[in-house]
């Protein structure tokens, strides 16, 4: 059994399905509940997938010193039958490697470090696979994610999501009204998203302005999220974490990039468009016609 640990925002969990799907053999998923329940809807209907929560107690005492000095049976069973530990949230050197040495000394325990060297020109997937690799984990070969089918049938909207947990990967809002405009004159339906940072960070006119002029949806969950996105039949977006979503549900996806390099963060599908700059910058280099002319569907 692979015991499985991630903590991190939704883009870097996402980027670790790639690893995943390469597991041999059932999968116990620690990481934050939400992300953890949603996982199993984008890997293989074969591949068994247990979650659990990484706030659990038992799971937030590993990385205390010295502690849990006991857990309960259940997850007493988890760490004794588990034959591979594999952790984004340890360094290998600290208490939390410590701990579980003490509570899994059977297993064989795989510490990734989840941010690229720096220099290092390398996809971050591709880069969470190699750590393992060189640790000794053993890999399936690679799983291709399939293409939706008839995603959302013939009149399934452009999801078009503004936001990003990083300001700076925001493609000016003035253009994105610009391009929902122009979709919507082609008779292209669209269905813009919001999320929490843009409820949060918006103005309230701003926010208030999409809601009721632009029907646009607010996301509070990640099941909420991936619901919004099953009848897409294709998304733009920055580069952020539904970026990633959609792209690994296997829907068309157009990512605009500016000051991340695609390389290494570009999001992991089976037919994703990404648009970036020679260089990374400001993301005021991308114009409007450049993303209508790659949009998933032509009016």
């Amino acid at each position: 059994m692979n015991v499985f640990f991630h903590y991190g925002a939704l883009g870097d969990f996402v980027l670790t399905l790639p690893m995943l799907r390469r597991l041999v053999g059932p999968v116990t998923l620690i990481s934050a509940w939400e992300r953890a329940v949603l996982a199993p809807a984008l890997l293989s209907a074969d591949q068994k997938v247990t979650p659990m929560d990484i706030q659990m107690w038992e799971f937030i005492r590993l990385h205390a010193e010295g502690g849990p000095t006991s857990v309960s049976p259940a997850i007493g069973e988890l760490f004794s039958e588990a034959k591979h530990v594999i952790s984004f949230v340890s360094t290998g050197e600290d208490d939390w490697a410590k701990n579980v040495a003490r509570l899994a000394p059977d297993a064989k325990r795989i510490y990734i470090d989840p941010r690229p060297q720096e220099g290092l020109i390398e996809h971050i997937s591709t880069w969470h696979i190699r750590q393992a690799q060189e640790q000794g984990l053993e890999l399936s070969g690679p799983v291709e994610i399939e293409l939706a089918r008839n995603p959302g049938g013939a009149g399934g909207p452009i999801v078009v999501h503004p936001g990003s947990g990083g300001v700076d990967k925001c493609w000016p809002i003035e253009r994105y009204e610009m391009l929902v405009r122009a979709l919507l004159e082609r008779g292209t339906p669209v269905l813009p998203l919001l999320g929490e940072a843009e409820a949060d960070r918006w103005p309230k006119d701003r926010l208030d302005h999409w809601v009721r002029q632009k029907g646009a949806k607010v996301f509070g969950t990640l099941q909420e999220l991936h619901a919004s996105l099953a009848d897409a039949s294709g998304y733009i977006g920055n580069d952020s974490g539904p970026t990633h979503l959609t792209a690994q549900m296997g829907i068309p996806t157009v990512a605009l990039f500016g000051p991340t390099d695609p390389r290494v963060w570009a999001p992991v599908g089976p037919s994703v468009t990404v648009l970036a700059p020679n260089r990374p910058e400001a993301m005021g280099w991308l114009e409007v016609q450049q993303v209508l002319d790659a949009c998933p569907v032509q009016g």
